[in-house]
């Protein structure tokens, strides 16, 4: 069974690659703006949390919990993003 310290440390492993993807979001111009604009809420909540990482209160503990979830429902969203399938090209 896994210590309480390596599921957080999983956790905050999997809350850093979600926020290192609506990063990436932010910055991609094909990504509707309304949906940049949370992602990037997002970076901003994720950054707040940083500095306390490995010693954080019970409180930040659970609005970390808390962000991973919401990221989590936010990236399905991402396919709102109509794209066309890549044709080759005609020879």
């Amino acid at each position: 069974m896994a210590s309480p310290e390596s599921k957080n440390e999983m956790l905050v492993m999997v809350l850093t690659d979600l926020s290192a993807i609506c990063q990436k979001l932010t910055e991609n111009s094909a990504v509707p703006e309304h949906l940049r604009v949370r992602a990037a809420e997002f970076v901003m909540e994720f950054n707040t949390l940083l500095p306390a990482r490995e010693r954080g209160t019970a409180a930040q503990h659970a609005q970390g919990e808390q962000l991973l979830i919401k990221i989590a429902r936010f990236l399905p969203r991402v396919l709102e993003v109509q794209a066309e399938p890549a044709t080759a090209p005609k020879q």
